[in-house]
């Protein structure tokens, strides 16, 4: 097995990002937030701190989304926005997919949706731009691969899996529901998984030559632990991206890179 790492690709990141002048900022939107919710704002939070970007922490709680887009529209169109998920209590968020004007961040808007579809990278959630930027950086040509993608979410699945079909590569998500998923897997060129269920696919659904990208994370003992069992791959010829200096460790990165398009 071959262990890659996104260290190059973050310090080229990293490096464009801090040789950046903000001028423009994030505005971080939650309504009655989790913990979850919460938590993930603290690092991204962090990452702005890190990095001199102002932003503005807004929690709403009963507003109506036309109330919040009267709040929206007294930002500048250059600023970035991020819709914090779940945003209140399973509302039906169409009226604000259709409406912001802002930077879309994390692929929330229809707008950034068709962009998808018409292959703009730019356009991506943080989480699936960090995967095809990783990919791209390590120069993988995936026009005409077989792809499977563990993952059937707006935020990475999805549009990841519109993104690569539109460089033509050949996508198929698989989800719960889906018949003989580990002949899928074995028969694919690039294996991407974010399903959060710790070592859940082991040596037997996998074959060497194969590219396998583990995006999920579980937290089991105070570690944080992938979806693929390295251990059990360990003697495969594969190549394998995993939670260690993986995708994770980029997530954020390209979320705020976002700005600066």
């Amino acid at each position: 097995m071959e262990i890659l790492n996104t260290k190059s690709l973050r310090k080229e990141i990293i490096d464009r990002l801090e040789g950046h002048d903000f001028t423009n900022k994030i505005l971080l939107l939650s309504k009655n937030p989790s913990q979850e919710v919460n938590h993930y704002k603290e690092v991204i939070l962090k990452r702005c701190k890190e990095l001199g970007i102002t932003y503005i922490d807004k929690v709403f709680e009963g507003e109506s989304q036309e109330e919040i887009l009267d709040y929206l529209s007294t930002f500048d169109k250059k600023d970035g926005f991020i819709i914090l998920a779940p945003f209140g209590d399973k509302e039906d968020l169409s009226l604000l997919k259709e409406k912001i004007n802002l930077k879309d961040l994390d692929s929330f808007t229809y707008k950034s949706l068709g962009k998808i579809l018409d292959g703009d990278k730019k356009a991506l959630p943080a989480t699936a731009r960090a995967v095809v930027s990783f990919m791209d950086h390590v120069r993988l040509d995936y026009k005409g691969k077989r792809v499977v993608i563990a993952n059937n979410t707006n935020i990475i699945g999805r549009p990841l899996a519109m993104y690569l079909a539109s460089k033509r590569a050949s996508v198929t998500i698989i989800n719960s529901l889906t018949n003989n998923p580990k002949d899928l897997i074995k028969n694919c060129d690039i294996f991407i998984s974010a399903i959060g269920n710790a070592h859940f696919y082991d040596k037997n659904y996998f074959k060497c030559g194969q590219l396998l990208i583990d995006v999920g994370t579980s937290y089991k003992n105070g570690r944080i632990i992938g979806d693929i069992d390295s251990d059990s791959i360990s003697d495969m010829d594969v190549k394998y991206l995993g939670s260690k200096n993986g995708i994770g460790s980029i997530t954020t990165l390209t979320l705020v890179e976002g700005l600066i398009y």
